[in-house]
This record gives structure tokens, C-alpha cells and sequence, in this order.
């Protein structure tokens, strides 16, 4: 079995055991109604995780989610409330800005090779400072003016209890699974986290690889910004804060590795998952918020030395077999009685 088959069903063994867990210990739980809560509470982490899983492939990082997400959210608002923009133009300007405040991130990663933690957390305080400088102001005092337009707040509906963003989040993994897996740029994203030097030895521009893959993490906070902003039917300067936490978290529990090289959309939407049924169970347990933060940064760590550790344990296990082929292909297997 290969080893990122294995690694996905683990993923999948734990998001299956939190869901019996709280299943089985409360009676609202597994409820129609709180399913399909749960699905929309995943859906905007779900969406920002698709890109973010490109980041991570390449050995990236990107902390600005949730601060592009807010800075996105806070322009749709004051547009629809200070002109008479039609939603599909509003709707395309804040696809714009994510599609450059990604590019920014991957420009100063790529060209101007700064670390991806130090750029991406610059700029997700330019992306924060922004948000204030967009928010609607009365009197000098910022206002969380209620988004009232229906064409806009209608993406925060349902059909038959199936959020829209629920289906967006489907849709947008569908073909962030296919471009990682049945195109030459997907194969360019993992060549370059693999081995930067050796993908840049074959020919692959890892620097124009690096700048799409944060170009396309934007575009995630902006589709993921459309639909938060939709259900909130407001936009606030705190909107997003932690989000970028949650969406780390669900892509390592879903299987990428920081080293780059590893993982799949597929995994990361289980990822996802488990992230939403660990927050919704923590909520029907009452349990503080505080402790919530601490349980999610508890699973980071677990998840991320036990990759460690099931890396090397992969690792020293394929050693051991192409040692033994070797030992085979030159008469030395353990049926001719030489030493194994």
C-alpha cells in the first residue's frame, strides 16, 4: 500500500472516531440539521485550506488568510454600501485583490526570497491595517453596517438545507484535486517542494511556480471572504483572526507535510472535516474557548511529529527493501544461505 494511502486513512480512522465519539455521547450531534451547520461552518476554512495546500506542497507557508479574508470582506462591504456597483463587479474587484495580495506574497517569497513565514506575516499585518483603513466609518467611528443587498447575501443561503458554500467548497477541491494531480503544473508543485534544486536543475521555473501557488491561495481568501461575509451579512475589522490557524491545522491533519512534497486537496478537505466536527463537538461540550485554541494547537503538534516519525519510519523501510532487492539481484537472498 503506498504510503500516502496509508497516511490518508489515518486521517480518515481519526475524523471517523471523533465522529462516533460525539455521536454516541450526544443526542444532538448527529442531527440533520446540525450536519448540514457543521458542513457550512467547514466550508470557508475548506476553501482557504485548497489553497493553502498549494502553499504548503512547495514547502510554503502562508499566514495572511485570515487577514486577506477581513481585508477582502471589509471592501465588498463599503462598495455595496457606498456605490451602486452591481454585486458581479464587486464580486470580480475582490477576486482581483486576492488574486494580487497572493501574487505580493509569492513575489516576495520567489524574487525577493524572503522567508515564507517573515512575508506572509507582514503581510497579514498590512492586509490588517488595510481592513481598518476600508472600514465604514460614522462620525469617526467605525460602523458594522448590516450587508442588506439580496444579490450579495443571497451566497450565504441554502437549497434543500445545502448551503451554498458548502457546494462552492466541493466544487473549488474537485478541481484544486485536479490540478494537482492530472496537470504538469501539479507535478511542478510537487517537484518543487520535494527538491527546489533538483526541479530547478530539470528546467521547472520554481520561482513562477511559488508566485501561482500563493496567486491561487488569494483567490481561495476571497471566494472563502464572498461567502463569510454573505452569512455574517456584515464585515467587522476581527473578522478572520485565528482563521489562518484553523486552516494549518486542517491541511497537516490532512496529510502535507511542511517539509513540501506531500499531500493532496483530498486529504486536506478530511482534514477539514475533522477540524469542524472537533469545533462543533468541543461547542456541544460547552467547553471554553480557551481551551478550544489549546486542543487545536494540542493536534498540530501531535500531527505534526507523528508525520516526523511516520516519515522516518517510511523512510528506513524503503531502505530496507531496496537493500534486500540489491541482495537478490546479486545472488546473496537468504535462499542461497549467504549472509542477509
Amino acid at each position: 500500500m503506498r504510503q500516502e494511502t496509508i497516511r490518508r486513512l489515518f486521517s480518515l480512522a481519526l475524523l471517523f472516531t471523533l465522529i462516533i465519539i460525539f455521536g454516541t455521547t450526544s443526542k444532538y450531534f448527529l442531527t440533520p440539521n446540525n450536519i448540514f451547520t457543521l458542513l457550512r461552518e467547514a466550508a470557508v476554512t475548506g476553501i482557504l485550506a485548497v489553497g493553502v495546500t498549494f502553499v504548503i506542497i512547495t514547502a510554503g507557508i502562508d499566514l495572511s488568510t485570515g487577514a486577506l479574508v477581513a481585508l477582502i470582506a471589509m471592501i465588498c462591504a463599503r462598495l455595496l454600501y457606498s456605490t451602486t456597483l452591481s454585486v458581479p463587479v464587486i464580486l470580480l474587484i475582490g477576486a482581483i485583490i486576492g488574486i494580487l495580495a497572493g501574487s505580493l506574497n509569492g513575489f516576495l517569497v520567489a524574487k525577493l526570497k524572503l522567508p515564507d513565514f517573515i512575508a506572509t506575516l507582514s503581510t497579514q499585518g498590512i492586509f490588517r491595517g488595510l481592513t481598518l483603513v476600508f472600514a465604514i466609518r460614522e462620525h469617526g467611528v467605525i460602523s458594522n453596517k448590516v450587508i442588506q443587498n439580496p444579490a450579495f447575501i443571497i451566497l450565504g443561503g441554502h437549497i434543500n438545507g445545502l448551503y451554498l458554500a458548502t457546494i462552492a467548497f466541493i466544487i473549488i477541491a474537485v478541481i484544486g484535486q485536479f490540478i494537482l494531480r492530472e496537470t504538469r503544473f501539479g507535478i511542478y508543485t510537487y517537484a518543487v517542494g520535494a527538491n527546489l534544486k533538483s526541479a530547478n536543475l530539470s528546467g521547472i521555473n520554481s520561482d513562477r511556480v511559488k508566485i501561482m501557488v500563493y496567486t491561487i491561495s488569494g483567490l481561495c481568501c476571497a471566494i472563502g471572504a464572498f461567502f463569510l461575509a454573505a452569512k455574517m451579512q456584515s464585515a467587522t475589522p476581527e473578522m478572520g483572526i485565528g482563521l489562518e490557524f484553523d486552516v494549518i491545522a486542517a491541511v497537516v491533519v490532512g496529510g502535507c507535510s511542511f517539509s513540501g512534497g506531500r499531500g493532496d486537496v483530498f486529504g486536506s478537505v478530511i482534514g477539514t472535516l475533522f477540524m469542524a466536527v472537533l469545533t462543533n463537538g468541543l461547542y456541544k461540550y460547552n467547553f471554553p474557548a480557551a481551551y478550544q485554541i489549546i486542543i487545536k494547537g494540542l493536534v498540530i503538534v501531535v500531527m505534526v511529529i507523528f508525520d516526523s516519525m511516520y516519515q522516518k519510519f517510511m523512510e528506513a523501510r524503503t531502505t530496507k527493501a531496496k537493500k534486500l532487492e540489491d541482495m537478490y539481484a546479486q545472488g546473496n537472498g537468504p535462499e542461497t544461505g549467504v549472509a542477509q
